[in-house]
């Protein structure tokens, strides 16, 4: 029963990852508004008014971005494979001779072949298109958004109600004060971390975007914004980010030593963030295990794709705010929790 359960678990949240990833990233932006919420109640504005303001203005903000966007990353997707193509046809001039042997075989076969008779010509059925593609998704697309946009008004709307009702569910005195210190535990752990690492990662943004600029990369402000986004899955975000990066700037320049620059100014800002900037800000009290962290991000990768990577770090953070106040899963939480330096670890002999 208990090898079953875990299965269980994980056959669900596969299979009802259409429903859930929009839930899950609700409840998140939930998080990272409802201290502006709670600041405007203090001054007396009506919690549903500012919620609406609020997913009002962010709707209207990442349209505005995504708009003004749509158009460079469209023309870079349809001109990457060219420039590609191209990249390979001058860059691999060692392989010259291999070519001109090849082509001399190919007129050979060629010449063997002209008395056959003539192959019926076959008839190549094209795919959708990518406007095509974006027609057929837009039904889910639209599905998304507007339950993460009703459900995130609802969250910030309701305040503690949802709060105090959850608190009912405990059957002691004992129990609901757990509840309600997990949940407010949880409540300030991630308003503070989704705060802190969205304020990080858009500095990221912008200090790659001038980077971008001052190398000539066109559209710096589209890989600012890709790897902003892309910062939010610890390991794989970087990643991906450099191996986009480096399509860019192979696409770009001409020589290798300019192509390099691009992912190199990437590597250099995300050590400087990775390695000072994060650990000083959020410090030693959001450490989390890196080993967890990674597994996290694979594990829900694995489970809601792009989206679950994302939200792989909240997910953990809530783990651990869980663990550290249920005794029974204390080991747990000692496991995700990130020990510096061994400190109260036992040595091993």
């Amino acid at each position: 029963m208990l090898t079953v359960a875990p299965l269980a678990v994980l056959a669900t949240l596969y299979q009802a990852a259409e429903l859930l990833v929009p839930i899950a990233f609700a409840i998140l932006l939930n998080f990272l508004l409802s201290p502006v919420v709670r600041a405007f109640q203090r001054l007396h504005v009506p919690a549903a008014f500012t919620a609406a303001t609020l997913v009002t203005g962010l709707l209207a903000l990442v349209v505005l971005i995504f708009g003004a966007l749509a158009e460079p990353a469209e023309q870079w997707l349809q001109e990457a494979p060219r420039s590609i193509r191209d990249l390979k046809t001058y860059s691999f001039s060692a392989n010259q001779k291999l070519a001109d042997i090849q082509e001399i075989a190919a007129e050979v076969t060629e010449l063997g072949q002209s008395d056959a008779p003539a192959k019926a010509q076959s008839v190549v059925v094209r795919g959708p298109g990518m406007f095509e593609n974006i027609v057929g998704s837009l039904p889910s697309v639209l599905t998304f958004v507007g339950i993460v946009v009703f459900l995130t008004f609802f969250l910030l709307a309701s305040g503690d109600t949802l709060l105090r009702r959850i608190t009912l569910c405990g059957r002691s005195w004992q129990e609901c004060r757990r509840i309600v210190t997990i949940a407010r535990q949880v409540r300030s752990e991630l308003s503070r971390y989704l705060l802190t690492v969205t304020a990080i990662n858009l500095s990221l943004g912008l200090a790659l975007s001038g980077a971008m600029y001052l190398l000539d990369v066109p559209n710096p402000f589209l890989w600012g914004l890709m790897t902003a986004l892309f910062n939010f899955a610890p390991y794989l975000g970087a990643v991906a980010s450099a191996s986009v990066l480096t399509i860019v700037g192979l696409t770009t320049f001409d020589t290798l030593a300019e192509a390099a620059m691009v992912p190199s100014a990437l590597l250099v800002l995300t050590i400087l963030e990775g390695q000072l900037v994060t650990p000083a800000i959020l410090g030693r009290r959001m450490a989390l295990s890196p080993v967890f962290i990674f597994l996290s991000v694979i594990i829900w990768g694995w489970l809601w794709g792009v989206a679950g990577a994302l939200m792989a770090v909240p997910i953990v953070t809530i783990i651990k705010v869980i663990c550290d106040n249920v005794p029974s899963l204390n080991p747990i939480g000692r496991f995700v929790r990130n020990e510096a330096d061994g400190d109260r670890l036992p040595a091993l002999r």
